[in-house]
C-alpha cells in the first residue's frame, strides 16, 4: 500500500518537473524572440501577436505567464538587476571597491558576450530604465553591505564611499550601454586599468 502511495508520489514528481522544462522552455522562447525584436523595435512597438508567432506559442499562452509587453519587459529587467546583484553580494564589504574590475567583467561574460544576450537590452529603445534600475540596485546592495558592516549614514565615511562607488558604477554601466559585445571585454579591460592607475588623456 505504501509502495502504491510513494509510485503515485513519483509520478506527481516526474509530471511536475516536465511541466517546469516546458514552462522554463516557454518563457525562454518568448524573452529570446523579445530580445531580437527589440534589436529593431522600442517597446511599445513590440506586439503580443508578433512576438508570439515568432516564438511560435498561442496567444493564450503568453497571458499565461505575462499581462502585457510591458509585464514581460519588467520580469526580464527584474530578473537581470537580480541576478547581477547577486554577483555583488558574493564580495564582502572590505573588498567590494577593489574588486569592482573583476565583478563587472563577470557581468560582462555573462550577460553581455553575444548581441542577442538579455543584457544587451541595456542599449535598446525603451529600456532606458533597466540602467536606471541597476545602477540604483548595484549602489544600493553595496552601500547596505557597509552600513551592515557598522558604518553610519550620517558619517564622512559613508559619504566618500558613497562617491566612490557612485562613480565606479556609473562608469561601468556606461561602458555596458555604449559599446558593443565585440569591444566589451578590451572596454571593460580599459576602464579597469584606467581606474588603477588614473585618467591620463595624451595625444600624440
Amino acid at each position: 500500500m505504501f509502495r502504491k502511495y510513494l509510485d503515485k508520489c513519483y509520478k506527481k514528481e516526474e509530471i511536475y518537473m516536465a511541466e517546469d522544462r516546458r514552462v522554463r522552455k516557454t518563457k525562454k522562447a518568448i524573452h529570446d524572440v523579445f530580445c531580437e525584436m527589440a534589436k529593431e523595435k522600442k517597446l511599445n512597438e513590440i506586439t503580443i501577436k508578433e512576438l508570439c508567432v515568432q516564438a511560435d506559442i498561442n496567444k493564450s499562452t503568453f497571458y499565461l505567464h505575462y499581462r502585457d509587453i510591458y509585464d514581460l519587459a519588467s520580469t526580464i529587467q527584474t530578473a537581470l538587476v537580480n541576478d547581477i546583484c547577486e554577483i555583488i553580494n558574493e564580495y564582502s564589504y572590505d573588498v567590494i571597491i577593489a574588486k569592482a574590475p573583476e565583478i563587472w567583467k563577470r557581468v560582462a561574460e555573462r550577460y553581455f558576450k553575444d548581441a542577442n544576450d538579455v543584457g544587451m537590452l541595456i542599449q535598446r529603445p525603451g529600456m532606458s530604465m533597466l540602467s536606471q534600475e541597476l545602477q540604483r540596485a548595484a549602489i544600493d546592495t553595496i552601500m547596505n553591505k557597509f552600513v551592515a558592516a557598522g558604518m553610519k549614514k550620517d558619517s564622512d565615511d559613508y559619504f566618500h564611499h558613497h562617491l566612490y562607488v557612485t562613480f565606479i558604477i556609473n562608469g561601468y554601466i556606461g561602458v555596458l550601454k555604449e559599446f558593443n559585445v565585440s569591444e566589451m571585454k578590451g572596454a571593460m579591460d580599459e576602464v579597469s586599468k584606467r581606474l588603477s592607475t588614473g585618467f591620463v588623456v595624451e595625444i600624440h
